[in-house]
């Protein structure tokens, strides 16, 4: 492929867009591709909101953080089809380098809920990680009052966080896409949003591998606990299996977010710190276009999360079901 920009733009849309706004022919089927993977999202997401408000056996300090991370899962899926728009429709082009305050609006919105989806996940993996590590000390530590605290803490730091580029701490200019390399200044996007989503993965990361190799070997220790005569041991023996399934759930919500995810991730540390050549030449057409179909991909996480907690929980699998109006004489095991 070539390492220039290809310069697509039909006749109409080139006398009003910018120059480096450009059209290219790919960009229809990934604005497509985007918007029907956003809209996947949106059903799934809004039935586990819906289930968690709905039915009491859902309210519990974990499913809170799930309740927090699925809002933020189906703002995603609300606000990626105005970025596709905007980036990837000629109109849409037009309209991003015509007005400002719209161009912020659609990323900003987006940004937020992204960085949301990261808060909460690093959330889960904590609270995960102390029921894995500290099961005596979980029901003290986690609590549905701290929980609160925490889900406030995570949206109003992300609120303020994408609120800073209105005031002022952007670089937008009638010239270029409707994205965060465009129009977010260097020090907001690298040391405000990107330094701390990173370490935020980082640390998440580490705890999800130390919690998958903890909890493969207290598997082998579950059977026989709960299987000893009294029945406190019993007692604690299903409660500790219960958590173990819980921490299989959400491990596989971790795993499916970073999959999602890492792509995108990858191809943003070269874009953001290219080699000499590219720097000299452009950034090459192939790499460009991996690093755009990376985008859509990213909705993968927000379609797989409701599936999980259908299969892998019960309780959620059974708020579904009276929520759809389908019948289910299936109880927890």
């Amino acid at each position: 492929m070539e390492t220039h920009t290809v310069e697509t733009f039909s006749s109409a849309a080139a006398e009003v867009a910018p120059r480096s706004a450009i059209f290219r022919p790919w960009f229809t089927a990934l604005m497509v591709t985007g918007l029907l993977m956003s809209a996947a999202g949106v059903p799934g997401n809004l039935l586990t909101i819906v289930a968690y408000l709905k039915h009491a056996q859902l309210r519990n300090p974990t499913n809170l953080l799930i309740c927090s991370q699925t809002i933020g899962d189906l703002l995603t899926c609300l606000t990626g089809p105005i970025f596709f728009v905007l980036n990837y429709s000629e109109a849409g082009l037009v309209l991003a380098s015509s007005y400002k305050y719209l161009c912020l609006i659609g990323l900003g919105t987006l940004m937020l809920s992204l960085q949301s989806s990261i808060l909460n996940i690093l959330a889960l993996s904590t609270e995960r990680f102390i029921a894995v590590f500290f099961p005596y000390d979980y029901y003290s530590w986690i609590t549905e009052t701290k929980v609160k605290i925490v889900v406030a803490v995570i949206w109003s730091s992300v609120l303020v966080i994408n609120f800073l580029p209105f005031f002022g701490w952007d670089t937008w200019s009638p010239d270029g896409y409707c994205m965060a390399t465009r129009v977010y200044s260097p020090i907001f996007s690298q040391f405000i949003y990107l330094l701390p989503c990173a370490i935020c993965l980082l640390i998440s990361a580490v705890q999800n591998i130390l919690i998958g190799g903890m909890a493969a070997k207290k598997q082998r220790s579950v059977v026989p606990v709960a299987a000893q005569g009294n029945q406190e041991s019993a007692d604690d023996g299903a409660a500790r299996k219960s958590q173990f399934k819980v921490t299989k759930m959400l491990l596989q919500v971790v795993g499916v977010f970073y999959i999602s995810w890492m792509p995108q991730i990858i191809t943003n540390v070269l874009l953001i710190n290219p080699p000499i050549s590219w720097r000299q030449n452009g950034i090459p057409e192939w790499y460009y276009v991996m690093n755009e179909w990376a985008k859509p991909a990213m909705m993968i996480n927000a379609i797989a999360n409701p599936f999980i907690y259908a299969f892998k929980n019960v309780h959620y699998r059974t708020a579904y079901f009276k929520i759809l109006g389908i019948k289910t004489n299936e109880v927890e095991p």
